[in-house]
């Protein structure tokens, strides 16, 4: 997903982060209370990777994957925080867990302990994942995926009979425009 959206922009990101987990879940049955979760975090992980293509088009190819793998990185434990928000409230009976009427100061510090005892180790494993598989295989698949980057970009052809007078359709005459326009 931040390949695709680095090559080909962020609303493609962001489609490709929204339906990559639809269709997994419906595929593998994983379909649950987690998945609008699930599905947003990784929209606006695509849609992040291609602000960030947007400014890394113009570098080399390997500086531009480092910054990719760094930004693979990060979002491997934004990724995992956010997706504790989807059980985290609901927890009961603990220190770590959020109380109604916490203030956010209190709220903020008990998800950030909830954070590091439950999901830091596996999110750290995630964050070197991509890193490293962006590192591996991000210079000849940007290569290719920006070669082919123009082909998602729409292009509008204007008929020069439709930019002298847009009023007029084929076969019908506009009375306001000049002898000259008309068929």
């Amino acid at each position: 997903v931040i390949l695709a959206g680095a090559a080909f922009g962020p609303r493609f990101g962001l489609l490709l982060g929204l339906t990559s987990f639809v269709v997994s879940a419906v595929l593998s049955g994983g379909i649950g209370p987690w998945l609008p979760f699930q599905m947003l975090a990784l929209a606006w992980m695509g849609a992040g990777a291609g602000l960030l293509g947007r400014l890394t088009r113009r570098l080399r190819p390997w500086p531009e994957v480092a910054a990719l793998a760094v930004y693979g990185w990060v979002w491997g434990f934004v990724f995992g925080a956010i997706m504790n928000l989807w059980f985290w409230p609901f927890q009961r009976g603990g220190a770590t867990d959020w109380e109604p009427g916490l203030s956010l100061a209190d709220s903020l510090r008990r998800y950030r302990a909830f954070y590091a005892v439950t999901s830091f180790p596996w999110d750290a494993a995630g964050a070197l994942a991509n890193a490293a598989i962006i590192l591996a295989v991000g210079v000849p698949l940007m290569g290719t995926l920006r070669r082919h980057a123009h082909r998602l970009d729409p292009v509008v052809v204007l008929d020069a009979a439709e930019l002298a007078s847009p009023r007029t359709r084929p076969g019908r005459v506009d009375p306001a425009a000049p002898a000259s326009v008309q068929p």
